[in-house]
């Protein structure tokens, strides 16, 4: 083949390919387009087709594969959005590399990812053009970097996720429920109702003993007071012209609950009121009102007369970024907030000094606060219920972390005072409270501090005229309020409640019947009937004879105390005598003194 006839054959392939190329090229445009007039009215899966379509035509189309990633990531797709984000980045693309480099880091800071997020974000150059850019950074330094003291931790027991979000955990003592809100999806009118999970059969209840107050709005946050009278919840009313939430307030009456009535204007407002919390005769909750430091803030009210106080704003804890969700124990206010100190959008809080002069607020560290949102907690002795939120999660949301606690914050407070309150009245009663440990007993009133030194490894005995003794355990808290029992004939033994099938007696049980024992000699009982009860799981002579067994363990050690002081007789009615009419929980398990003379 001569030279001419080469150079006349290269000549007309490259008028060809370049003919082809161009006609590929107009063709992918067009798809293009097509896509982007989809996209505009919000038809992604549209939109997506065409885009397809054009990357298919042209593989190095770099807007095509742009705009499919932004698209996949509009639909939730978020696994077809970070590959079409990172093959943009591979194929050195370079109009819209700033949002996509921004785009992914997110995307891997949500997953964890913290190291590949921050390789992303470093390679933004136009940094001022997105507003969350510098806290994203302070979340990474915060995560990489920051060697936080864990304030609290605990050994995972379950998670609550039988919804699409499930947050603000709320415990009643008295039922041993924990109530929770539950919300069907993420959208406007997706509906919001009261649930609430068994903490003993680590099991959903389908229905709760305040489930009627689920209607057509939106429900949630209930919050009971500690002797189970009042019950505070919010409600909202969602329509398209204003989105009002309102707190809500029922008392209990005998063994029924009042209508609920609406809060006063000292604390509703015209705008979002809500996740109110009882501390005491002090109400915690959060509002957005206008005259706030941040976005949404906590304000509290306190009760006095009969009548809630105009609610302010706890300036003490409130920043210029969110805070919500408060929950106060031993007088320390935990709360959630998306302040830029902190591991993720939204970490767990404490102020330390709640009802003193030395407050202090603490990030509680790494054992519960992550890159995920964790936006609310709860407390008992025990046991920690926490919300962790996983915005990447497309079917569960937000669940609720069940766990028993391995450590507890210690407070930098240096007393404790001791109250005592009547359970159905919640007046406050003088008494005695004997502080017992191996070397030291104190005899003080109600209401006095306690020097903290004094309690390290110690119990107390609260002793009341005409009350039911109460043992409790001491440690450095701000306040401890205690509700005892109105003596009558028979008394349940609060502190000695059976594992399922066990009737062995535990250290601190045998504690209990001492004290118990203590009070009937002080309060010259001389005759007493012992008896066993159990939960209806099991068949009835099965139950009649652990329920025997029980209470033969009880009557063998409070003989092995009495001398003779005490006629005592014992016996077992297995699950015959619930607790209460239609009550089939864990207190059934349970031991009951009858006075008989």
């Amino acid at each position: 083949m001569s030279s001419k006839f080469l150079f006349i054959f290269s000549f007309i392939f490259f008028l060809v390919s370049d003919c082809v190329f161009s006609q590929n090229k107009k063709k992918a445009v067009k798809f293009y387009t097509e896509g982007n007039n989809f996209f505009k009215v919000g038809d992604f899966e549209s939109a997506i087709n065409f885009y397809l379509k054009s990357y298919k035509v042209d593989p190095n189309f770099c807007s095509a594969i742009f705009k499919l990633g932004l698209s996949y990531k509009k639909i939730n797709k978020l696994g077809d959005f970070k590959k079409w984000f990172l093959r943009y980045t591979n194929l050195k693309c370079s109009e819209n590399i700033d949002e996509v480099n921004y785009n992914l880091g997110e995307f891997f800071f949500m997953s964890g990812e913290i190291l590949k997020s921050k390789e992303f974000f470093l390679q933004v150059e136009d940094t001022l053009k997105y507003i969350s850019y510098p806290k994203y950074l302070n979340h990474i330094n915060y995560n990489l970097y920051k060697d936080l003291p864990d304030l609290i931790s605990y050994d995972y027991k379950s998670a609550i996720s039988d919804s699409y979000l499930q947050y603000s955990p709320q415990y009643d003592v008295i039922s041993e429920e924990l109530y929770y809100t539950k919300r069907k999806g993420n959208n406007l009118f997706d509906d919001e109702d009261i649930s609430s999970f068994s903490v003993i059969d680590n099991t959903i209840l389908l229905n709760s003993s305040v489930s009627f107050l689920n209607t057509e709005n939106n429900e949630g946050s209930p919050t009971i007071s500690d002797n189970g009278r009042l019950l505070i919840y919010t409600s909202c009313e969602m329509n398209f012209k204003k989105n009002s939430c309102d707190l809500y307030y029922l008392e209990k009456r005998g063994n029924s609950w009042t209508e609920p009535m609406k809060m006063s204007e000292n604390i509703n407002s015209d705008y979002w009121d809500s996740q109110p919390f009882l501390y005491g005769d002090m109400l915690f909750f959060v509002s957005n009102r206008p005259g706030g430091t941040g976005g949404r803030d906590i304000y509290f009210t306190k009760k006095s007369g009969g009548e809630w106080a105009n609610a302010v704003n706890y300036e003490e804890v409130n920043s210029s970024y969110e805070e919500v969700s408060p929950f106060i124990r031993e007088g320390i206010l935990y709360f959630s907030s998306n302040r830029i100190n902190s591991f993720g959008g939204f970490d767990l809080f404490l102020l330390d000094g709640l009802e003193s002069k030395n407050k202090i607020v603490l990030n509680l560290g790494s054992s519960i606060n992550s890159h995920l949102d964790e936006s609310s907690i709860y407390l008992t002795d025990d046991l920690i219920f926490y919300t962790s939120e996983d915005k990447l999660n497309q079917n569960i949301k937000s669940q609720i972390i069940v766990g028993r606690l391995s450590k507890k914050y210690q407070s930098k407070n240096e007393y404790t005072v001791v109250e005592a309150f009547d359970l159905i009245s919640s007046k406050e009663l003088s008494g005695n409270i004997l502080a017992r440990n191996s070397s030291l007993e104190i005899n003080f009133k109600t209401s006095t501090p306690i020097d903290n030194n004094y309690l390290k490894n110690s119990f107390a005995v609260l002793d009341a005229d005409g009350y039911i003794p109460k043992v409790i355990s001491l440690d450095e808290r701000d306040t401890i309020s205690i509700y005892l029992t109105p003596f009558k004939d028979n008394i349940i033994l609060e502190n000695i409640y059976f594992d399922f099938d066990n009737y062995i007696l535990n250290d601190l049980s045998k504690k209990y019947i001492e004290v118990i024992f203590d009070w009937l000699i002080d309060n010259q009982i001389k005759q007493i009937l012992i008896s066993g009860h159990t939960d209806n799981i099991g068949t009835q002579e099965y139950n009649k004879i652990l329920s025997e067994k029980r209470a033969k363990s009880v009557y063998e050690y409070l003989v092995s105390l009495s001398n003779k002081k005490l006629k005592i007789s014992y016996r077992g009615y297995g699950s015959s005598k619930p607790l209460k009419v239609g009550y089939d929980g864990p207190k059934n398990r349970r031991i009951e003194f009858t006075i008989i003379h």
